[in-house]
Parts: C-alpha cells; sequence; structure tokens
C-alpha cells in the first residue's frame, strides 16, 4: 500500500490544530477559575456576614451608619468606600442598611481572594508561561480560610476593600511588560490609578511602595528616562486623590461626623485626612494590645495553620528561579513593610494591619506548594501530593475555626429596644459614643425613636453635665448605663433598656397591670405589682419584667434580683444555644441602689431574658435577694407569655 506525500503534512497539520484547540481550552479555564475562585468564597462570606449591627464599640457601627447616609467617617475620611459602599447599600433591594455594607465587605473580600488566585498563578509560572494552579488553590485557602481575615469579610470595615488594593496592585506589578511599548504603558497607567484609588481609601498602601519601586528599577531600569507619558502617569496617580474633597463638599452641605470633630476649615480638612492626631499611636496608646514575637507567631498559626506556616518556609525556594526572582523580592519587601507598621503601630487590633503582610504569607505558601511539586517529577505522585498538601491546608492544622455571625442579633435588638422606648417630645439620651451611634442609626435606617436627641458624652463628669443641663431645661432624660454619684440626687424609673432619670422624688406613677402587694423588710419594701411582656426579638423570643418598687422607709439592705425562666418543676429552661434562662442583676441596671430609693417615692425597674421557643407549661420565677448575704427575701411566680 502507498502512502500519499500530502497525509504527513495533514498528520501534522491535526496535531497543530488540537495543540491549539487545547491552548484555547486552557486560556478559557484561565479565564474561568479566579471566578469559579471568587464565587467559591462569596458564597462563603456571604452566608456568614453579620445579619445587622454587632458591635457598639468599632469602627463597624459607624460604617454601617456613614456609608448608606453618605456621612463623614472618621480620619482619614475613607472617601472611596463611603462613595462605593454607599452607592452599594441603596442599589442592593433587600435587607437593612447594615447588612448591605456587611455584604459590601464579602463581595470585596471574595474578589480580593480571586485576584491572590491569580497572583500566586503569575509567581509560579513555568518557561511556557503556565501558572501553577494548585499554587493558585494553596494561596487562596491560606488566607481565604484564615479568620481574622474571614471576620473582617463579614462585617463592615475597611480592610477588606484595602487588601483588594493590595492584591489587585501586585498582580498588575507582576504582570507589567520587561520592554517599552503600549502594553507597557497602559500597565504603568492602571498600576499608578490603583494606588491613586488605595491612597484614597486607606493610606497603609504607601507601605507597597519601596518595594514597587525596587521591583520596577530592577525589571525596567529604563523607566527612569524622562517621557511625556510620565504626565500621563502622574494623573493617573493623582486624579483618585480629588475624591477627598467629598469631605469638606459634604460639610458645606450641613453633614457632620459622628462626633463632631471635622472643622471645615484648611487646617480642619487635613488635620482630618492626615490623620494628624493618630500619630501619637506610634508612640502610646492605652487602648493598644502588644504582641510578643511568639504571640505574633501563633495569630500567623491561627490565621494559616502549622502547615501554612511550612509552606510559606517552602516559598522562598523560588527565589532560585531567576526569571521570577524580582516577583518573589517584591512580595517579600511588602509583607516585612506591614509586619514593621504592625509592630509599630499601638492600637487595639493590630492583626488586622497584619493582614497585607498575611496575605503576602500566602502567596509564598503557594509558592511553596508549587516549589515541591518542582521537586516531585513523576506527574502521578505529583498530582496526589498536590491534593494531599491542599486538603490539609484546607483542614488547616492549627488554625483558628472561622467566624459564622449569621446569628449575632443581640446589639441590633439592644438598639431596636432603646430606640422603642415611648420617649416623650425633646427627650435626650445620654450615653458613650457607640451606644448613642446604635440610636442614631435606628433613627436614621428605621425611623424609630426619633422623639430623642442622642447626646455622645464619654467621660463620666460629661455625662454627669449633660444630665444636669438637660434637666435644667425640663426634657425628658434617660441614661444608657451607671454613673457614679447621682443616686442620691434624682429619682429614676426602668424604661426599656434604659434609665430615666427624674428630679429627686418627682416621678410620675403609675398603676403596674398585675397587682401583687408583696410586702419585704419587714414591710419597708412594697413590690405593689409588675408587668410580664413577651419580646419578639430577631435574636430569639425573651421576656421583660418591669417591677414597681416602693420604699415605705429608707433601706438598710442592698437589693438583688435573680430571674429565671423554670419549667413546672422548677428547674431553668434550656435555650436554643444550650444556655440557661437565668439572669442575676441588681435594680435599675445598676444606676441606683436600693439603699439610695427615696422614701414614698415608686421605682419601676425593668429586668429581661432570653427564653426557649416553646415555654408552654412553664413561668417566670423572679427571687429578690441580699446582695451581701445572698438570703432570699422574696420571690414572685408568674407564667411566661
Amino acid at each position: 500500500m502507498t502512502t500519499s506525500p500530502s497525509e504527513p503534512a495533514d498528520a501534522g497539520n491535526q496535531q497543530q490544530r488540537q495543540r491549539q484547540h487545547v491552548g484555547s481550552l486552557q486560556k478559557q479555564a484561565d479565564l474561568l477559575l479566579p471566578w469559579l475562585v471568587w464565587v467559591v468564597f462569596l458564597l462563603l462570606y456571604g452566608s456568614t456576614t453579620a445579619p445587622s449591627i454587632v458591635a457598639l464599640f468599632d469602627d463597624t457601627l459607624e460604617f454601617q451608619l456613614v456609608l448608606p447616609g453618605f456621612g463623614i467617617a472618621h480620619p482619614t475620611g475613607y472617601p472611596l468606600y463611603t462613595l462605593v459602599g454607599g452607592a452599594w447599600s441603596h442599589l442592593l433591594p433587600c435587607g437593612n442598611w447594615a447588612w448591605r455594607v456587611n455584604l459590601f465587605s464579602a463581595l470585596a473580600a471574595a474578589t480580593t481572594i480571586a485576584l491572590i488566585f491569580v497572583l500566586a498563578r503569575r509567581l509560579t509560572q513555568d518557561e511556557d508561561g503556565r501558572g501553577d494552579l494548585w499554587a493558585g488553590l494553596a494561596a487562596a485557602a491560606a488566607f481565604g480560610l484564615g479568620p481574622v481575615w474571614w471576620q473582617q469579610a463579614t462585617v463592615a470595615e475597611v480592610y477588606a476593600l484595602h487588601n483588594l488594593f493590595v492584591a489587585a496592585i501586585l498582580v498588575v506589578a507582576v504582570g507589567i511588560p520587561r520592554t517599552h511599548g503600549p502594553a507597557f504603558d497602559r500597565r504603568i497607567f492602571l498600576l499608578l490609578a490603583l494606588i491613586g484609588l488605595g491612597l484614597a481609601h486607606h493610606r497603609t498602601v504607601v507601605l507597597l511602595l519601596p518595594g514597587l519601586a525596587l521591583y520596577l528599577l530592577w525589571t525596567v531600569p529604563a523607566l527612569l528616562r524622562p517621557r511625556r507619558v510620565w504626565l500621563v502617569w502622574l494623573g493617573a496617580l493623582a486624579a483618585p486623590l480629588l475624591l477627598y474633597l467629598y469631605i469638606p463638599l459634604r460639610a458645606a452641605q450641613g453633614v457632620a461626623d459622628l462626633n463632631g470633630s471635622y472643622a471645615n476649615t484648611w487646617g480642619g480638612f487635613w488635620d482630618h485626612v492626615l490623620a494628624r492626631q493618630y500619630t501619637s499611636f506610634f508612640t502610646a496608646n492605652e487602648l493598644s494590645r502588644s504582641y510578643a514575637a511568639a504571640s505574633w507567631l501563633q495569630l500567623w498559626r491561627a490565621q494559616t495553620g502549622w502547615i501554612g506556616i511550612v509552606l510559606s518556609g517552602l516559598g522562598l525556594g523560588m527565589l532560585a528561579d531567576r526569571r521570577l526572582r524580582p516577583a518573589w523580592v517584591l512580595i517579600l519587601l511588602v509583607l516585612a513593610a506591614n509586619l514593621v507598621f504592625a509592630l509599630s503601630y499601638r492600637v487595639g487590633d493590630p492583626e488586622v494591619f497584619l493582614l497585607p503582610g498575611l496575605l503576602c504569607a500566602a502567596v509564598l505558601a503557594g509558592g511553596g506548594l508549587a516549589f515541591v511539586r518542582r521537586q516531585t517529577p513523576r506527574a502521578r505522585w505529583n498530582a496526589l501530593l498536590a491534593v494531599l498538601i491542599l486538603l490539609l491546608l484546607m483542614v488547616g492544622g492549627g488554625r483558628d475555626a472561622p467566624p459564622d455571625r449569621r446569628g449575632e442579633w443581640a446589639v441590633h435588638d439592644y438598639a431596636v429596644d432603646m430606640a422603642k422606648v415611648n420617649f416623650p417630645p425633646g427627650s435626650r439620651v445620654i450615653g458613650i459614643e457607640g451606644e448613642m451611634t446604635a440610636l442614631k442609626y435606628m433613627q436614621q435606617s428605621e425611623q424609630i425613636g426619633l422623639a430623642a436627641t442622642p447626646i455622645v458624652a464619654n467621660d463620666p463628669a460629661q455625662r454627669r453635665a449633660a444630665l444636669a443641663g438637660a434637666l435644667a431645661e425640663g426634657a425628658a432624660t434617660y441614661l444608657t448605663r451607671e454613673l457614679d454619684g447621682i443616686a442620691t440626687q434624682y429619682s429614676f424609673t426602668g424604661e426599656g433598656p434604659l434609665v430615666r432619670v427624674w428630679p429627686r422624688g418627682q416621678v410620675e406613677t403609675q398603676a403596674p397591670p398585675i397587682r401583687s402587694e408583696l410586702a419585704l423588710l419587714d414591710g419597708r419594701l412594697l413590690l405593689e405589682g409588675y408587668d410580664l411582656q413577651r419580646l419578639a426579638w430577631a435574636g430569639g423570643p425573651a421576656a421583660r419584667i418591669t417591677l414597681y418598687w416602693r420604699p415605705t422607709a429608707a433601706l438598710d439592705r442592698d437589693l438583688k434580683v435573680s430571674l429565671r425562666a423554670v419549667d413546672a418543676a422548677g428547674i431553668p429552661l434550656t435555650l436554643e444555644n444550650g444556655a440557661s434562662a437565668v439572669v442575676d442583676a441588681y435594680p435599675l441596671r445598676q444606676v441606683a441602689s436600693a439603699l439610695t430609693w427615696a422614701p414614698g417615692v415608686q421605682v419601676r425597674d425593668v429586668y429581661e431574658t432570653a427564653i426557649p421557643s416553646d415555654t408552654e407549661g412553664s413561668h417566670l420565677l423572679l427571687i429578690i435577694y441580699d446582695a451581701e448575704t445572698l438570703e432570699e427575701i422574696g420571690r414572685v411566680a408568674a407564667p411566661l407569655p
């Protein structure tokens, strides 16, 4: 049988078409894989996102109020975050304000992980330009499953978006061509625009600049040669910084930051944008938390597990590849700069400032897996080893458990309860900043509690002065917490989670819905009755009992109250989370002990306890006892509503 001369050529063409087809499939996969990573982590973060406001005493609550209201955030102002997050919160058609902003963090965090996946693959390219898929997955898992990062991905905070910019800047930088041309110019333009946008969000983006400068001069030394395009590049860097003009423009419209510290002057603008009052955090901060070297190692272990730490160390082996060495040096320099900053900055949460360093450590972990694979030439064993290491990394031997904030309703319920107090017109509520921000949030987002004016007074002396001033003006005045030195000056009634303050002896008497006429302490204290309600809180049902005390004479014994939801046998009920429905507390939320109550003046006193969903046949047991001797003085039992 003879062979046509054209047959070898046809076979060669077919092989070439097959190679082109395979190459096309690989390109499609390379484009699709980052999106798959993004979807997976968006589902992880989105499903564990906090459902509403979750904290009173950090920046999260501020952002949950400032962004949807397009307000002014604390220094440095975070204009990009405010504008983009605010727009997102208004475009999303469902959920409360806080949840929408929390979900924005989940979106930014998932995008960050997708970029880390791309970055690790680019840093592990072989001579054919193919990145290591397993390295990308390892880097994504090492950082994306870490509890420190995951926590920031589920609440309204600046760090998810900040690390998105860190990852994006590094991805663009390592993809810059080594020779001048249109592609090079576009990449530098994009790089500088991202740096400008990063600076319009969080100023610690500057920690990337030393490493970027060295990397660019190393890989493209001709970059320093002056060119006209420099002006375009400078514009790309500077234009995003104009976003800071948002702050004086909003201030000119009558918008103030939450604590009223921003002064809309030239000096006030720079004080705010440069956060000049924060410079003391490099020397002293009474709220700072210091970590020893071993503690920083434990933090790293908690974030990636011991497998992640080992892989990061092995990632240094990638420096042996001369083609990739400059890019890996860039990663190391960014890691070192952020580590030095985190060690120097004295704040209560230094771990969040280490996140860019942990991001770089995760990329090193991806490089470590690629390095191990390069030492294992047999394809079958290579793949099995990669799968095994990745599984161990995901299981996270030594890594702390990730947060799940879906059921964190306690702060939300407190804020709703506070805003739903029946405030007379012109009421004043005096409390510390976080508590008053929660009330403002409910006023602006849910339009409840509008009859009250929140007054921020963090210092006890300020609260006493604000209290005296409000009462002098005849305003109904409420406190959120105890305040020393006022118990014998005023009279008090509980109102939901607040305590209303009255001029001494001028309380408006109310008749209890359920009368008891329980006489205690030889008749010196009467429990005239009570009111019992079932509260349908978002975090689960609760029972509230309002006690109506009336001392007939000065008391010489301090009292406490034990509130218990019990079954027919008197055994405390178990809540869905496994806890017992038992509360021990002082009267009037510790604002005024029973020893200070004015004889003859009614005292309304409020307590709450969580209860199970099913309370059939159960009742609420109230035990009154001596706070010092623990001797029982009296008790009341009432069916649970």
